[in-house]
């Protein structure tokens, strides 16, 4: 039987992610159908990052006409890279565009930090030191202390979805430091909220991914506040505004 569908949201995905389709649909409840815009970027870099931006304001128009309650923005790099200003200015556009309340990736992962109670963390990440770079200027900037950040030199978005459980763990093994209060996984393209669980029992502190922040954003925007277990203590534990 199909599921009832109470909410439909909208969600700006970049074109050669193949991950957060899936994340989604595992983790969403049924009730909540997902309607997809893509924006075309392969690599992250400066130029991949300004080619995706020109599709935004188009497809977050076409997601409006879906009758969407809200759209999310699914990628940090783009905020990480651009600025505090560009993120505000990114909701602006979404919400223009579509008549349509917008959310970033970026900031679903600060307001998560802040509802588990974190000011340090440290980054695993998929990307470049360079990239690595400019989101720990993002994330102090916001207010945040970056105690350590680990990447694995990654700028090809579509080879980042191969990335082994195994290599994934390792990452946030590697990336952890006593002080940090949370590792971040930025990516939407990076396997990890199905290793979010076991990451945080063995490290003993939160894990927060893209997607586990978008959907945990999304639901709480949608009055759905139901735990869910599985996929770390985000959506486990602060369900609840």
């Amino acid at each position: 039987m199909l599921p009832k569908i109470e909410h439909r949201v909208g969600l700006l995905i970049p074109s050669s992610n193949t991950n957060i389709e899936p994340e989604y649909y595992a983790v969403m409840p049924r009730s909540v159908s997902l309607h997809f815009g893509r924006l075309i970027v392969t690599k992250v870099d400066d130029e991949g990052l300004a080619l995706q931006d020109r599709d935004v304001d188009y497809q977050a128009k076409l997601l409006g006409t879906a009758r969407v309650e809200v759209i999310l923005f699914c990628q940090t790099a783009a905020s990480w890279y651009l600025g505090l200003d560009y993120d505000a200015r990114l909701r602006s556009r979404i919400e223009a565009a579509s008549g349509r309340p917008a959310l970033t990736a970026a900031k679903t992962i600060l307001d998560a930090l802040q509802a588990l109670g974190v000011g340090r963390v440290a980054l695993a990440t998929p990307f470049i030191p360079e990239v690595n770079a400019v989101s720990t200027r993002f994330l102090e900037g916001a207010g945040l202390k970056v105690v350590a950040a680990e990447g694995l030199g990654m700028t090809d978005n579509f080879s980042i979805v191969t990335l082994k459980p195994d290599t994934l763990l390792d990452l946030a093994r590697r990336a952890d430091r006593p002080e940090a209060e949370a590792i971040i996984m930025p990516g939407g393209n990076m396997p990890c909220l199905a290793i979010a669980e076991r990451a945080e029992s063995e490290l003993g502190k939160p894990v927060v991914t893209t997607n586990m922040a978008g959907i945990w954003a999304l639901l709480r925007h949608l009055g759905v506040a139901k735990p869910i277990q599985g996929f770390g203590r985000l959506l486990r534990e602060r369900m609840v505004a």
